[in-house]
């Protein structure tokens, strides 16, 4: 009776390892199948970008050789402010803060560009070590030819200082053209003109009072 159980057991523990191993097998394989799908997955994206950029460079490569390529222009080691008065920003958008203003003819470093929706934008030195961005259209690689008349469009007060808190040292009557000296931008972001009255009194004038020649 022993034997005969012991057999049962012996032909139970076959069968099931029978039938047991092919579903760890199957489940093995499937998880490997699921594997390499999800390799393919990722890859391909890759494998099409790679193809893309080395058509590009083979089209370039032709258009070389063939002359007609076009020639990348070197970045200006300097650029001139050739608006009345241009804002650096700390970074390469009109929505960043004013690091600070320059007047017409203020020379600036260049050690970086940058093309967004904006345009154009140069990464300028404004400082020993202090960099800031500048509009690419408020500067330019030539010299710049500087402004001399201030018109006066409306009667206003010239002061002492660019700001209206400061004491008033004359005024600039509508149809004057008046010496134009320089420009400044102070911290209401209000833009001043140092100009000389007929006189010979310097002072300034908020800039809405006229317009710069």
């Amino acid at each position: 009776m022993k034997k005969k159980q012991a057999a049962l057991i012996f032909a139970s523990g076959i069968l099931l390892g029978s039938m047991v191993t092919p579903a760890i097998s199957s489940a093995n394989s499937n998880v490997i199948l699921a594997s390499v799908e999800w390799v393919n997955s990722q890859l391909n994206p890759l494998k099409t970008k790679v193809n893309s950029l080395e058509a590009e460079v083979a089209a370039l490569r032709q258009a070389v050789s063939n002359g007609g390529g076009a020639a990348v222009p070197a970045l200006p080691s300097s650029v001139n402010v050739k608006s009345v008065i241009a804002d650096v920003h700390s970074g390469a958008l009109k929505q960043y803060r004013i690091l600070k203003s320059f007047p017409a003819g203020s020379s600036l470093k260049v050690v970086q560009e940058h093309t967004n929706a904006e345009g154009k934008w140069y990464r300028v030195e404004i400082s020993s070590g202090t960099f800031g961005w500048i509009q690419a259209g408020e500067v330019t690689t030539a010299a710049v030819a500087p402004f001399t008349t201030f018109s006066v469009k409306t009667t206003g007060a010239v002061r002492s200082g660019a700001t209206a808190d400061y004491r008033q040292v004359g005024t600039a009557s509508a149809g004057q053209n008046l010496k134009y000296i320089t420009a400044f931008k102070n911290n209401k972001n209000e833009v001043w003109y140092n100009i000389e009255l007929a006189n010979g009194t310097r002072g300034w004038i908020e800039a809405k009072h006229g317009e710069v020649k």
